[in-house]
């Protein structure tokens, strides 16, 4: 059974973050510049539930970069948030785990398959995506003011925009958005201009503000998109309109400038001084590397894309770990100023009737079956990503049984706002909230591979579709195939740390057979045919979906020789 969920009121009194710090544990040599010094989510009495509203709800989403579910552990302030107030939401996967296409994917509600934005570069990447037709115009038509703070699609500022062939891309302002605060990728200026900043320059980003390109060199990429942020919600509070605003964060992804703690040939994120050093205690290897220092010695099982992977040597080690530090460093100053917009929320007395949803565009593998890094993958680093709500109607606790996925989240945001988007692919979870439901809808999983090259005649693979690789989740199983012809199933009620691939052993040839049936209704749905239930022999009920994904963590973290983190 999932654990038991409370309905609680939002508010809360606000507690210094000054007392809060020391046990979040930040170094005490240099404090945040920007970082209003509070914490909403610390032990402060929680008020008794408010009169709902009758209009509808503020809408406010986060969404981090390549953040893995278990990475939530960097971001004290938004975990105990969440914890006090709103739903985790174990079950969350990301059906391209690629950020521009899972972007893709969220804004319009459509499956890569459908939306045919498959990797960053051309032929895809933001030049292929008609952001004509996505949440934001279909919130406005429901009566919301919409923003957009951080990171779009990628070579957003560099591709001309598919919906305006002659715009200029760095100052290009989508269909659908009342406040525009988006980073270009690139803006095309001199390098003298001060405006010349890019997405991947935590220290020099550029804000397309409303069509307005504003510099911010020597300014940290966390402090600046919160500044926007707390800017874009004095407009809206100033309205008589409920509001959504999409806020994404850069980190942790990789990006400059290169500093001295860095290893050559991984990317890492850059941070500020007073985050430095500040999980080198907690992470003594990478997170996907145990304590033989090899996550796994024999990946024979695995399809060509892994099974190429060399062993790690010792400078793989030391690059992961130091990867693993910077990210954590990059999600915590991220949260410290994180707090900043719920405070304001809170002050105002906008949190009550606001939902609060936090997550990533994908996950990051850090070591797990020779991955060194990356994502695109399919294995849960790369596939599984956090989700945490909080709000009006969401009770706290965690939610282990209802899978979702990202498809899922933009179509209960249109619930949510009472809009409609035609063509989208996702169902809304919002009347499952709060309920046993058990693992009855079969994900879908798919993703684009260079170095794949389609040298079968697969059945799947054929016309348009760029998919190298496609696969089916379900509580207990994961069932992969690729574009050459090969394929992966793990049973993950035996192997939930997916070490083993059973799918050329005849035993598992009944379950495999019902897996590609569903893998065969998912690779060309659109719209309510993307709503693919289980047979009754692939189910699983509350109590075990729940006990499955404390497994899942359990093993790993033994695999892994690191703390577990249940809940």
């Amino acid at each position: 059974m999932a654990r038991a969920r409370l309905l609680v009121g939002l508010s809360t009194t606000i507690v210094a973050l000054a007392a809060c710090s020391q046990a979040a544990g930040r170094p005490d040599h240099a404090a945040p510049t920007r970082s209003t010094q509070v914490d909403v989510a610390a032990h402060a009495p929680v008020r008794q539930p408010v009169a709902p509203r009758v209009d509808k709800p503020n809408i406010l989403l986060v969404m981090t970069d390549d953040m893995r579910a278990d990475d939530l552990r960097w971001m004290p302030h938004t975990e105990r948030f969440f914890a006090r107030r709103g739903t985790n939401f174990r079950n969350m996967f990301a059906p391209t785990p690629l950020c521009c296409p899972n972007r893709a994917s969220f804004l319009s509600g459509e499956y890569a398959h459908n939306h045919h934005v498959w990797w960053h570069d051309d032929p895809w990447g933001y030049g292929s995506f008609d952001d004509r037709h996505t949440i934001a115009g279909a919130l406005q038509q429901a009566g919301y003011a919409t923003g957009y703070v951080g990171k779009y699609l990628n070579r957003y500022g560099i591709a001309a925009p598919k919906a305006d062939p002659y715009a200029n891309p760095s100052t290009f302002v989508p269909a659908g958005w009342d406040e525009w605060r988006a980073t270009p990728d690139s803006t095309g200026l001199p390098s003298w201009d001060p405006r010349e900043g890019g997405t991947y320059r935590y220290f020099d980003q550029t804000v397309n503000v409303n069509g307005t390109l504003e510099g911010h060199e020597g300014e940290y990429s966390s402090d600046v998109l919160l500044d926007e942020t707390l800017d874009v919600l004095g407009e809206f509070q100033a309205g008589n309109k409920p509001w959504y605003l999409q806020l994404n964060s850069l980190a942790p992804h990789h990006g400059g400038p290169i500093e001295a703690d860095d290893v050559p040939g991984f990317g890492t994120p850059a941070r500020p001084d007073w985050v430095k050093g500040r999980f080198d205690a907690e992470i003594p290897r990478g997170l996907g590397v145990p304590a033989s220092g090899e996550p796994e010695p024999d990946v024979r099982d695995k399809a060509w894309i892994t099974r190429h992977r060399l062993p790690l040597d010792d400078n793989d080690r030391l690059a992961i770990r130091g990867e693993s530090r910077q990210r954590a460093e990059a999600l915590y100053a991220f949260d410290h100023q994180l707090v900043r917009v719920l405070r304001k929320l809170e002050l105002t007395g906008e949190l009550d009737h606001t939902i609060v949803a936090f997550t990533s565009d994908n996950g990051y593998m850090q070591g797990e079956h020779r991955w060194k890094d990356g994502k695109v993958i399919g294995f849960e680093p790369s596939y599984r990503v956090p989700l945490l709500i909080a709000g009006p109607g969401i009770p706290a606790g965690s939610n282990e049984d209802m899978p979702v996925n990202t498809v899922n989240l933009s179509a209960s945001v249109l619930d949510w706002a009472g809009a409609h988007l035609s063509g989208t692919d996702g169902h809304s979870f919002v009347d499952a909230i709060g309920k046993d439901r058990g693992w009855t809808q079969a994900l879908g999983y798919e993703a684009y591979f260079p170095n794949i090259v389609n040298d079968h005649d697969v059945p799947g693979f054929e016309g348009e579709s760029a998919a190298a690789a496609i696969g089916i989740r379900t509580a207990g199983w994961f069932y992969v195939r690729y574009s050459s012809g090969q394929e992966e199933l793990f049973d993950l009620r035996n192997d939930p740390v997916e070490l083993d691939s059973v799918a050329k052993d005849p035993a598992y040839d009944g379950v495999k057979a019902e897996l590609r049936t569903l893998w065969d209704r998912f690779h060309t749905c659109k719209g309510e045919g993307c709503r693919i239930p289980l047979p009754d022999s692939l189910r699983t009920d509350a109590a075990t979906t729940t006990a499955l994904v404390e497994d899942m963590e359990r093993a790993t973290a033994e695999y892994y020789g690191r703390e577990e983190r249940l809940g």
